[in-house]
């Protein structure tokens, strides 16, 4: 068996299952057990901590220090300069994300792109997606490429559409479509400047 520590308080696998179960309230992970973590529950910890860089930076500092560090909502609150319940809601949406990036079928990355480039003809279009994959957002995937979020969108509907009617593209169109019917839900949300500065000081 083996132990994971947040601090000085130890986080039972039940406060992740739990979490990043189908709830929808955080208000059970106010009480944290005492108690060890199975070797199936460090791995989803560190799965977990994996998918932070790919959730929106506001939403992933939030996630880190209430969860990961055991600092109290109103504490975050306080350091951000934001109310308390904007803390619970974004928590909320960190939560939803990785519940969602959880749930995406596994894909041999390098099978798709080289299947998606023979398809699409376009590296372009080839980048929106095989990014989508990774990162879920579009506004990540916008950055990346230097344009906005339209155009993504635009690009992403456009090679779906296409990808669509070939059958044996089925678990790739599966897997976009679950991508596509979540772009709202998954859209990022800026770091200001003086999250960053926050973020340093906490080490």
């Amino acid at each position: 068996m083996s132990t994971w520590w947040s601090g000085h308080k130890t986080l039972d696998n039940t406060d992740f299952e739990a979490w990043f179960s189908n709830e929808d309230s955080l208000a059970f992970m106010d009480v944290v057990i005492h108690d060890t973590v199975s070797e199936e529950g460090l791995a989803r910890i560190e799965q977990i901590q994996k998918y932070l860089q790919n959730l929106p930076p506001r939403e992933a500092d939030f996630l880190d220090l209430y969860f990961f560090k055991h600092i109290k909502q109103t504490d975050i609150a306080a350091m951000y300069g934001v109310s308390q319940p904007t803390v619970c809601y974004r928590l909320e949406r960190a939560a939803t994300r990785i519940r969602f990036m959880l749930a995406l079928p596994v894909i041999d990355v390098a099978a798709m792109e080289k299947t998606l480039t023979e398809l699409l003809q376009d590296e372009t279009d080839v980048y929106v997606m095989v990014q989508m994959y990774h990162t879920t957002c579009q506004s990540a995937v916008a950055k990346g490429l230097g344009v906005s979020q339209g155009f993504v969108r635009h690009r992403f509907i456009r090679s779906l559409t296409k990808m669509r009617p070939i059958e044996g593209l089925a678990p790739y169109v599966g897997m976009f479509d679950m991508i596509a019917a979540n772009l709202n839900v998954l859209r990022e949300v800026s770091r200001p400047a003086q999250d960053q500065k926050i973020r340093h000081l906490m080490g």
